[in-house]
């Protein structure tokens, strides 16, 4: 048997990694069908949470929300924070996350795409060890059928979100949500994010949500600014930014990769 070098291990774990978050995804997709895993609700009252600090900077703004849920014939109240505004009378989907309500997670991967992660995951794992103690040969192989796998859960990736019927809507930024963790000490400093605060118009109605994005940077993101955004009306959810064409290219390079690799291999 071949050493195993650091390099080897590294690699090995970050396959691992691969291959449980692929398998998890896996795991949430059958959960998710469940009964009473997932659930509607309706917003009984609503109240925005909002706190500045010394520096009038927007620290805090969340919304605490009592729902009336309707869960496998049973109807019980729920309170729960959201970053996204909601007023009495308004439907939400929510979901049953390990005992805990929350809303429903639209992003969540394909079972096709899941599984295709955790199979790339085996692969990686496997590739050095084999590279190592079978041949270069049989190593490049497996190489090969990682780069595949890696070109078609790009592409699925891009076909999956290219797929949602969005409607465009206009956005603007009100506030800047400021968020520190840490102190300043002698050998580190606290990491300073910032968040968009933006509203939108839904259904003739405005609403103000927490943007998922943020930046290191103070000036980034300017009051006023406007923002296109997109409204998935199957979900109800607001997506941000839709899926960039480059993506196609990242998986017809490694496409174009694998089919080099398994020519050099056979040559």
């Amino acid at each position: 048997m071949g050493s195993f070098t650091y390099q080897t291990i590294v690699i090995v774990l970050i396959g691992a990694a691969v291959f449980v978050l692929g398998t998890s995804n896996m795991r949430g997709h059958f959960r998710m069908k469940r009964p009473g895993v997932v659930f509607k609700g309706k917003v009984l009252s609503a109240k925005l949470v909002e706190r500045r600090d010394q520096e009038d900077r927007l620290v805090q703004h969340y919304y605490d929300l009592l729902v009336q849920c309707h869960s496998q014939g049973k109807t019980f109240n729920h309170k729960m924070k959201s970053t996204r505004e909601y007023e009495k009378g308004d439907e939400i989907c929510l979901m049953n996350n390990a005992g805990q309500i929350v809303p429903v997670n639209n992003k969540a991967i394909s079972l096709g795409i899941a599984f295709l992660i955790a199979l790339a995951g085996m692969l990686l794992a496997v590739f050095p060890v084999v590279y190592q103690n079978v041949g270069e040969k049989e190593g490049s192989l497996v190489l090969t059928a990682l780069l595949v796998l890696a070109g078609c859960i790009t592409l699925l990736s891009y076909r999956k979100e290219r797929g949602r019927k969005l409607t465009e809507i206009k956005g603007k930024i009100v506030d800047v949500l400021y968020y520190r963790t840490g102190d300043n000490k002698k050998l580190s400093k606290p990491v300073e994010s910032y968040y968009p605060l933006i509203q939108c118009t839904l259904d003739g109605k405005e609403k103000v949500f927490l943007s998922s994005y943020n930046s290191s940077r103070p000036n980034v993101y300017k009051k006023g600014a406007e923002l296109q955004l997109f409204y998935d009306d199957e979900t109800g959810s607001i997506v941000e930014k839709r899926t960039s064409p480059i993506l196609l290219v990242v998986g017809a390079g490694l496409w174009c990769l694998a089919l080099i690799g398994l020519i050099s291999s056979l040559m």
